[in-house]
């Protein structure tokens, strides 16, 4: 990835996880950490010795360590490592004095020494990296015996198909025929209808009013339509929360915090088409398990789907030395 790149994802994933969510995943999907794959989790963690050493790559705003530490509580030592700036407002220094949170750190340049971790997991996370030099990191900084555990988006997932739908979405709500554009048209003229000046040009504010009028109705046939339309409405709430609170003749405040609600939606937007882009197909998943067991061919390398109700969830992947269970 290019610097300019590197740093714009940066930026944007540190927005997200400074607002405190735990979840990386489309909107329209939240239950990402329960079911199969919390099921997945705890049953690796209850089989993980006491007072190993675990490594959680790209961990967001820590739900794994979390999850790690509720299960097995001071048991386990946990170091987590992200790109981003995090926010994890679960994390208290004094409750969990054996998790170490690590911001800025790239996986595929790992600050620690070799053979630090009994254990190195990731969740949603691995795939965004440069896999090969990520994976070899992974195993640089392993134990001899310790557990590798992945679980990773996958091409034909419930997560990306929503992902994929709300990529539609987004570019719906931000093109300039979009709702979010009409109300910004839209914002002068209620702001000058709600002062005592009189509207000079009553064409011109019929036509935004016309136009918002249109925008809208386009987002509530495509919303009525789609099988996730979270996203969609979502934003006519939001849009109709700011439009509602314009006041007199402050239609630049209102323009300003219009345009910075865009700017939290551009991130959305990249955060999901990374989702999307970087879902694991099947030859994906087959090439790193075979990577795999030619580097460390005294390992057991297991994957495969991890499925509820809705669907396919993700891939999973375990390494683990051969006869451990």
């Amino acid at each position: 990835m290019d610097r300019d790149g590197g740093n714009e994802r940066s930026r944007a994933w540190s927005r997200y996880w400074s607002s405190g969510r735990l979840h990386s995943c489309a909107g329209s999907y939240a239950g990402n950490y329960g079911g199969a794959i919390g099921a997945f989790w705890r049953d690796l963690a209850a089989g993980l010795p006491a007072q190993a050493r675990v490594l959680d790559l790209a961990t967001g705003n820590g739900p794994l360590p979390l999850l790690l530490w509720e299960s097995r509580g001071d048991a386990l030592r946990i170091d987590a490592v992200d790109l981003a700036a995090l926010a994890p407002a679960w994390y208290r220094p004094d409750v969990h004095p054996r998790v170490s949170f690590h911001a800025g750190v790239r996986m595929e340049a790992l600050p620690f020494a070799d053979a630090t971790f009994d254990g190195v997991v990731s969740q949603f996370g691995f795939e965004y990296a440069d896999r090969w030099p990520a994976l070899g990191e992974c195993l640089r900084v392993s134990r001899p015996g310790a557990l590798l555990a992945l679980v990773m988006h996958h091409r034909d997932s419930v997560l990306v198909r929503v992902g994929r739908e709300e990529l539609a979405h987004h570019a719906q709500l931000l093109d300039d025929d979009g709702l979010l554009q009409a109300a910004r048209a839209a914002i002068p003229w209620i702001a000058r209808a709600r002062s005592d000046r009189v509207i000079d040009d009553m064409a011109a504010a019929g036509a935004a009013r016309e136009r918002y009028n249109r925008a809208l109705q386009d987002l509530v046939t495509v919303a009525r339509a789609s099988p996730a339309p979270d996203l969609l409405l979502e934003v006519r709430e939001a849009v109709h929360h700011l439009l509602a609170g314009v006041a007199a003749d402050h239609a630049g405040e209102a323009i300003a915090a219009l345009d910075a609600y865009r700017g939290e939606l551009e991130g959305a937007r990249l955060r999901t088409a990374e989702m999307v882009t970087h879902a694991l197909a099947p030859e994906h998943l087959l090439e790193l398990v075979e990577r795999l067991r030619q580097a460390r061919p005294d390992m057991e390398v297991r994957s495969g789907e991890l499925a509820q109700a809705e669907g396919v969830l993700a891939w999973s992947l375990v390494a683990a030395p051969v006869g451990s269970g």
